[in-house]
């Protein structure tokens, strides 16, 4: 169902099970899923693809050119995954040539109001974003974690998988999958147990346990990281490598 009030330029498809509200504006070039709803003055740009299931709150801007001083007006993307949704007046602009040429929002995730994704990011499954949080260009957001509200994450800076960062804060360094990251300057060492005990299957107790022992060793020992990184490599346990090399490309740590 298409609002009298929306325009939606005559080359796009819009499903029978879709719905855009009144007062939408969707340009040229945006591929719509099924049962996608868009509540009321949302504006999608071109080159924006919204899967399947995926809700979209009054005043959100999907799209937009990336602001970043050298796009020249490529065509880029901007992906959006199924069950997502994003709240009132959020910004989610497309990617750049030099990063890849697509910002990335994979299946169910909750962007919530008033908040900004910058180009180039890529937000893994089931991330939680919570009010008034702004991302930065080329950040990356590993799958099930959640960002607190009214939080920035500086450009090219990464959370990992599972993740909890408190709100209110700076984020300009990376954030160890599993753990928890509060103050200023950002600190971290804690597993994210609520998380971690969500999702048995990934991590059974022996697992959980084996994990604790390896942060402390890691944030609260006085050893050097490097030892301790290489000590988990060797030991009988090689779940905490192996871990990061799937969730973080094999890093643990960016000095």
């Amino acid at each position: 169902m298409i609002h009298p009030s929306a325009y939606v330029h005559p080359s796009v498809k819009v499903p029978e099970s879709a719905i855009v509200g009144p007062w939408c504006l969707i340009d040229e070039g945006v591929e719509i899923g099924e049962n996608v709803r868009l509540e009321s003055r949302v504006h999608i740009y071109g080159g924006v693809k919204v899967g399947a299931s995926t809700r979209i709150f009054d005043g959100s801007i999907l799209g937009a050119p990336p602001q970043d001083l050298k796009y020249a007006g490529e065509p880029t993307r901007l992906e959006i995954g199924e069950n997502c949704t994003i709240r009132e007046y959020c910004t989610l602009n497309r990617g750049t040539a030099q990063g890849g040429g697509c910002t990335c929002i994979a299946n169910n995730v909750l962007i919530m109001a008033y908040s900004h994704v910058g180009h180039d990011c890529r937000i893994a499954r089931g991330v939680v974003i919570a009010n008034g949080c702004q991302l930065g260009g080329h950040v990356r957001i590993g799958e099930y974690a959640t960002i607190g509200g009214v939080t920035a994450i500086q450009q090219r800076n990464q959370v990992g998988a599972y993740a909890f960062v408190g709100g209110t804060y700076k984020v300009d360094k990376d954030v160890p999958p599993c753990s928890k990251a509060f103050g200023t300057p950002i600190r971290f060492g804690a597993l994210n147990l609520h998380a971690l005990r969500l999702h048995p299957e990934e991590f059974p107790q022996s697992r959980i346990e084996f994990f604790e022992k390896a942060f402390r060793d890691l944030y609260r020992g006085k050893r050097p990281m490097a030892e301790v990184i290489e000590e988990l490599k060797k030991g009988p346990e090689p779940l905490f490598q192996a871990f990061f090399d799937e969730h973080w490309g094999g890093t643990i740590v960016r000095p």
